[in-house]
């Protein structure tokens, strides 16, 4: 059984996350199971006139929670539950702590901003780069459909088997046309290397039962290079490795994972080696 969670923060981005996180569990046909979790903390959600009594207030938080997760649309045959869960503390932590549990995340690429969300990065970006599991970003508005031309973001980093792997068991219901896209910087390793190594772990059990193609750009902004190349090439879903930065290292390093997923118009697959 496949185990998704779904943050939200019942804003329309998230309501528009969770209708595809339902979508694509219809699609996927195999038992799933959904866990819809709200995150909080009580002096950023009250007004500053009104307190109300704390258990007065996680059962409000409670009952929105749940009217969120039963309220949207009908249960996916194959969706075998829904759960809800609400926590106290920061959004991020407490997601990426819940993921340890779950397949896969399915969440908003944008939120209820703030200032914090401006400083340090968006709640989806972070969880993205340090959830231990996969991450799929969903871009406000954007209904499910599934792949058929997916664009794989190949580093030294991304041919890692662990990663393709985990590429080709995403890919398996679709079949969809993979693009294995490298962006060359001055200083990168060839790419030559790490295409054989794609190559290599493709044709480990045999020929790969879809269609896939090389593509090497010359771009020292590889966050302009993948959208140009996904728009040219007409790409539905674009994927993406990460290291799982510390705290320190995400506010001082832009990494290609988050610039991509600040600009995503497309669905956006994170994978990390790890998982």
């Amino acid at each position: 059984m496949k185990k998704i969670l779904i943050p939200t923060d019942f804003s329309e981005t998230a309501r528009d996350a969770y209708i595809y996180a339902l979508d694509f569990c219809k699609n996927l046909g195999t038992p799933c199971s959904l866990k819809v979790v709200h995150v909080f903390m009580p002096e950023a959600a009250s007004t500053p006139t009104f307190i109300p009594p704390v258990q007065e207030f996680m059962e409000l938080k409670e009952k929105t929670l749940k009217e969120f997760a039963n309220n949207i649309t009908e249960k996916p045959a194959n969706v075998e539950a829904i759960e809800t869960e609400q926590l106290i503390g920061f959004p991020g932590d407490e997601v990426i702590e819940l993921s340890k549990n779950f397949d896969l995340i399915i969440m908003g690429t944008t939120g209820d901003g703030g200032f914090l969300e401006k400083l340090f990065g968006s709640v989806s970006t972070i969880v993205a780069q340090r959830a231990h599991c996969a991450v799929l970003l969903v871009p406000n508005g954007t209904k499910f459909e599934a792949p058929t031309q997916m664009l794989y973001s190949s580093s030294a980093e991304a041919s890692d088997e662990r990663l393709i792997e985990q590429l080709v068991m995403f890919n398996k219901p679709y079949q969809a046309r993979i693009h294995f896209v490298h962006v060359e910087r001055e200083g990168d390793e060839a790419f030559s290397k790490s295409k054989e190594e794609i190559f290599e772990e493709l044709f480990e059990d045999g020929e790969p039962p879809f269609a896939f193609e090389f593509a090497n750009i010359k771009n020292a902004d590889i966050d302009a290079a993948i959208n140009q190349y996904a728009e040219a090439e007409s790409i539905d879903m674009i994927v993406m490795a990460t290291r799982q930065r510390s705290f320190w290292e995400q506010l001082f390093h832009k990494s290609q994972t988050k610039l991509v997923a600040l600009h995503a118009r497309l669905p956006l697959l994170i994978l990390h080696p790890g998982d």
